[in-house]
């Protein structure tokens, strides 16, 4: 399966509302000229707004570690040092406590300071166009769409179960970080700031995929979707979304129309 046939079978099965996004951290500086790019960020700007322009516009960008105007994301990514007195001061106002909100920065998913020279995102089928995959895939979606999307990954990687990282502030950022060093699924909520600068918005959550699994968990779905359909509501196998109704319910019974009874 490509990329391109990944991206398509979700957006179809699941009715996404956005473009899902590859996520690719660029360690080595020799690979920054090579990024296939088609615009740059004229301000600083924060890494929620660069994976808007690319949910929604399907622009192919690149976050220098100067672009990035959000503090915590700068942390996440290693971008610069953590400062007790700042910090903890940022995260007062989400924790009260001033040691649990010093706390709170030290224990946020964080890439290594200093070894991640910026980020590449682009809608998820321009990575059939060169060798990489991305390390994740970022999906917004509604509740129910990430329900479908984590029982395939779920089928996918052999796992009944999952766990998933949530921070006072930093759900998309530390967020994608987490999936990437956990080699795991995870979700969020929107924060503060994926809330406002990120368009999170108060009807969506925040998925991320590892790059490995996404050809799997989506493979995983276009087989269930062979039998039928997407949807798991009532015997599963239906097209989205399915029937949704009271189970057992006396009243929701059909039958078929012979057209040739008069």
């Amino acid at each position: 399966m490509t990329y391109k046939e990944a991206r398509e079978q979700l957006i179809w099965n699941l009715r996404l509302d956005f473009e899902p996004v590859g996520v690719r951290y660029i360690f080595n500086e020799d690979e920054i000229e090579q990024l296939p790019v088609t615009h740059k960020a004229k301000a600083k700007i924060t890494y929620c707004q660069f994976l808007t322009a690319v949910r929604q516009e399907r622009y192919a960008l690149f976050l220098e570690p100067n672009k990035c105007l959000c503090g915590n994301a700068s942390l996440v990514f290693g971008f610069r040092e953590i400062n007790q007195e700042s910090d903890t001061k940022a995260h007062l106002k989400y924790l009260v406590d001033p040691e649990v909100a010093w706390r709170a920065p030290q224990e946020k998913e964080k890439l290594e300071l200093g070894k991640c020279k910026g980020i590449y995102m682009a809608p998820l089928d321009w990575y059939d166009k060169h060798d990489h995959f991305p390390d994740i895939v970022y999906i917004m979606s509604t509740p129910y769409q990430a329900y479908h999307i984590l029982n395939d990954y779920m089928g996918a990687q052999k796992v009944p179960n999952l766990t998933f990282f949530h921070t006072p502030n930093s759900a998309v950022c530390s967020g994608s970080v987490y999936a990437y060093n956990k080699k795991t699924t995870n979700m969020t909520t929107m924060c503060a700031g994926s809330k406002t600068s990120g368009k999170t918005e108060m009807g969506y959550v925040n998925l991320f995929i590892p790059g490995e699994h996404i050809i799997p968990t989506v493979e995983q779905q276009k087989m269930r979707c062979e039998q039928g359909g997407p949807s798991v509501l009532g015997k599963g196998f239906k097209p989205w979304p399915g029937l949704d109704v009271c189970k057992g319910c006396p009243l929701f019974k059909f039958e078929p129309v012979d057209k040739n009874q008069k």
